[in-house]
């Protein structure tokens, strides 16, 4: 459902700008303000002659911040479990075995209302301490699972991952297009025309490679939020429980 919202707030925003420049460059005089005019043309202004390459680019450009967005506040939300009292974190306090059985009642009422990556990993490394007590076999199953939900995030971020490759694709698809289109018209010796439709080829190109450029730095922004979590995420783990426990 959030995809399919996000899909379609983006392809809102793509036609609010396609429109908007086509109404701007209609209204603007090449010979009076050519800069003006070949910058709408730029940003698609022209449909028919290619226009609607860049909004397809918006589209997906747009899609694919969404999608980031959405992402982050997923990990800045997770991240509120830290500060929720979950497990003591005073560096003094210590867990004896029966200790733990206390503690993975308290986090069953817990996710009772609500639940976080946080309070159901503790949850396992509890039952798994039960179960074995043994504190390398802890550690083992901690780092499992944190690997798990770190290739669930992978998963869940495949759209985004998907867009970033289509975002300069569908560049050079238009300029494949632009100069095909060119390549036709060759014969007729109309160089206006021409002129045209190669510099609408090459603009397609270059909106999807700066709107790539600014999606990536999005993208990589949050692969260093969601490694950086689940390395918190263990580090808090290690420190609050398995090295607190005491087996003897």
């Amino acid at each position: 459902m959030k995809n399919l919202r996000n899909l379609t707030v983006a392809s809102g925003i793509a036609l609010l700008i396609t429109f908007a420049c086509m109404f701007m460059l209609a209204m603007v005089s090449k010979v009076n303000s050519p800069g003006l005019y070949r910058f709408l043309l730029l940003l698609g202004g022209d449909v028919v002659n290619g226009g609607y390459v860049q909004s397809l680019t918006y589209l997906a450009f747009f899609w694919a911040m969404f999608e980031v967005k959405e992402k982050l506040k997923v990990i800045s939300r997770e991240r509120l479990a830290f500060k929720m009292n979950l497990i003591p974190t005073n560096d003094k306090h210590i867990f004896l075995p029966q200790d733990i059985n206390k503690l993975k009642f308290k986090l069953i009422e817990f996710e009772k209302k609500e639940k976080y990556i946080l309070s159901d990993l503790l949850k396992k490394a509890c039952t798994k301490f039960r179960t074995s007590g043994s504190l390398s076999e802890l550690i083992d199953i901690v780092s499992i699972q944190i690997e798990v939900s770190q290739e669930k995030s992978e998963g869940d971020q495949s759209v985004i991952r998907y867009l970033t490759w289509v975002i300069p694709s569908i560049g050079f698809v238009g300029t494949v297009i632009g100069i095909s289109q060119a390549l036709i018209v060759a014969n007729s010796g109309d160089m206006d025309k021409i002129t045209t439709l190669l510099g609408v080829a090459f603009d397609t190109t270059l909106v999807a490679l700066v709107l790539s450029i600014i999606v990536m730095w999005f993208v990589h922004q949050l692969q260093e939020e969601t490694d950086r979590f689940h390395s918190d995420l263990k580090e808090f783990v290690i420190d609050n429980l398995i090295n607190k426990i005491e087996t003897e």
